[in-house]
């Protein structure tokens, strides 16, 4: 997501790093539904964990909301960030640091029986900074404009949603959700008329004198009149939101599968017959996807239920390639540098995505003619752009990118430090 988010210039990408306009796929549009299935096979292994442990379910109950309010918070911290002040940022946000490292040195250093009173006045702390910094955010925010839904808030939803059909429903039951939801959008998306549209038009339409262009499908009109003014600006078209209320409905099935997963892989099975099974799974699935895709295209804005079956399968292959060369022939050096980005997955993708708005919006250059210039567009063109091609040298932006965050994620591993929610 790092490397797809941030080129060095939006003009000039190769086109497998840009997710597909509308119908059909590239690499790039395997990466959300990748998240939440992979979230789906850890509520498996978390709940199941904690179940056997002798965590009350009142408990969980409470962990699933609480984890589901923070991502949705924090997703739309990430819409609020551009409006708030650069000074009350780098204060809250340096004492934020402060704080969080006193935390770290309490856990490392006292002794458990004391470190609780001091941990919680850390956690209250902290917490008093976000909601001052994120006071002054409304304070200088268009609401008006502010997008509500997003990344973040979607995997908010699908993991509380997929949780309680967890702890409520055996193995059959959350299948029959998945392919229950699925099922009820297919029906939605095409027998509900659209108002001036009629029903099931899924296709993106340009006019050809124009070239503008349009939809009258049903995800359009609800996120176009529940949301006005709240959607993602860089959508096909205006008032449609690739992460809107309608489609959220399949993507919950995404992280279903990744449940059914999880049961798969705790069974008592050897590690030939997992790896198989997933291999199986995900060609039945991908083929099954592929098929579906004849009535209803494989389209990741709106979350078909062709993508979500198609993506689900080749998520099952990628599982069951890593299975089968860590797990079972004990290839694990070439994965390290995953681990270690996936040991704080959720914080590194906040932070960078906070520096890559900062890096535009806030640090400016004296530019060309003396006017302020974003710190990212000084910095690509005068070190990547000067002696690359442009698309190569926006690739080579997103690399370094890449790699400076993973310098982050590796002090954090080396340290121990894994900042979870």
């Amino acid at each position: 997501m790092i490397l797809v988010n941030n080129p060095g210039t939006w003009q000039a990408v190769y086109p497998p790093l840009r997710h597909a306009i509308w119908n059909g796929w590239t690499p790039t549009d395997f990466i959300f539904p990748f998240f939440l299935f992979i979230v789906g096979v850890a509520i498996v292994y978390a709940f199941a964990n904690r179940q056997a442990s002798g965590v009350t379910s009142k408990v969980l109950y409470l962990k699933i909301v609480k984890r589901m309010i923070l991502l949705f918070i924090l997703g739309l911290y990430l819409s609020a960030f551009r409006a708030i002040p650069p000074l009350v940022w780098k204060v809250f946000g340096g004492l934020f640091l402060i704080c969080g490292a006193v935390y770290h040195i309490i856990r490392n250093t006292i002794a458990i029986e004391k470190q609780i009173g001091y941990l919680k006045i850390c956690k209250w702390i902290m917490a008093m900074l976000i909601l001052i910094s994120s006071l002054s955010a409304v304070h200088g925010l268009d609401l008006a404009t502010m997008r509500i839904l997003g990344v973040l808030q979607r995997i908010a939803i699908t993991y509380f949603i997929a949780s309680i059909i967890f702890l409520n429903t055996g193995i059959k039951g959350q299948a029959w959700f998945a392919v229950g939801f699925l099922t009820i959008y297919w029906i939605i998306m095409k027998v509900i008329p659209v108002p001036g549209q009629g029903a099931g038009r899924l296709a993106l339409m340009i006019d050809p004198i124009t070239q503008q262009t349009s939809m009258g499908n049903l995800a359009w009109w609800i996120d176009s009149r529940l949301l006005a003014g709240h959607t993602w600006s860089g959508a096909p078209v205006a008032g449609f939101d690739p992460e809107g209320i309608l489609s959220t409905i399949p993507a919950i099935s995404t992280v279903l599968g990744g449940v059914l997963t999880g049961h798969w892989l705790r069974t008592d099975k050897n590690d030939y017959e997992k790896v198989s099974g997933l291999f199986v799974f995900g060609i039945i699935a991908l083929v099954l996807g592929q098929i579906l895709a004849i009535w209803f295209p494989i389209n990741k804005n709106l979350w078909s239920p062709s993508y979500a079956v198609f993506m689900t399968g080749i998520a099952l292959l990628f599982l069951g390639i890593c299975y089968w060369l860590i797990d079972i022939h004990g290839f694990q050096r070439w994965s390290r540098p995953f681990i270690i980005f996936g040991s704080n997955a959720i914080t590194v993708y906040i932070l960078s995505s906070l520096c890559a708005r900062a890096l535009i919006y806030w640090w400016k250059v004296t530019g060309p003619g003396g006017q302020p210039q974003a710190l990212k567009t000084f910095l690509f063109e005068k070190f990547f752009a000067v002696w690359l091609t442009p698309v190569n040298a926006s690739l080579l932006w997103a690399i370094c990118y890449v790699l400076a965050w993973y310098g982050v994620v590796w002090i954090l591993y080396k340290k121990r430090i894994f900042i979870t929610i």
